[in-house]
């Protein structure tokens, strides 16, 4: 599977079907697509549950794309990290420049968030599948608005 790049990985995989549809013409999609390395924490299709139909509604509007476009860059982080680095990392900077938590006491979890599949290998990257739609600070903020 690590012929293809880090999208089309996850659009294989074929749990990350909301998540790569959310990124389809973005500015994400096309630094996904290029030769450098990425790590990508790709909400799980069930992690969409969790978000209210209006919070989903908001970040599909056009004049939410902003906001959609941070969210998406907070979930990619500009390195490969494997696994068996990310519990002893603790932070991990985003592509936007904003930090992501990770913690690994009882399970690996990233911004609360649980990591469910670990190492899902592509030509420039890796994926970790995670259980939650991870929202910077600032999105969460203007979507409540």
């Amino acid at each position: 599977m690590d012929a293809l790049n880090i999208i089309d990985t996850a659009i294989r995989c074929g749990t990350f079907q909301t998540f790569t549809r959310l990124l389809e013409g973005s500015s994400l999609e096309q630094k996904l697509r290029s030769q450098d390395s990425f790590t990508l924490f790709a909400p799980l299709d069930i992690a969409f549950a969790y978000l209210t139909p209006e919070m989903f509604n908001y970040l599909l509007r056009a004049e939410s794309a902003g906001v959609l476009s941070n969210v998406l860059g907070y979930h990619a982080v500009p390195t490969r990290i494997m696994s068996h680095e990310l519990g002893s990392l603790g932070k991990a900077k985003t592509i936007h420049g904003a930090e992501l938590t990770i913690d690994n006491t009882a399970e690996l979890r990233v911004n609360g968030a649980r990591v469910l599949h670990l190492d899902i290998v592509a030509r420039n990257g890796v994926i970790h599948g995670i259980d939650r739609l991870l929202m910077p600070a600032i999105s969460a903020a203007s979507a409540a608005v």
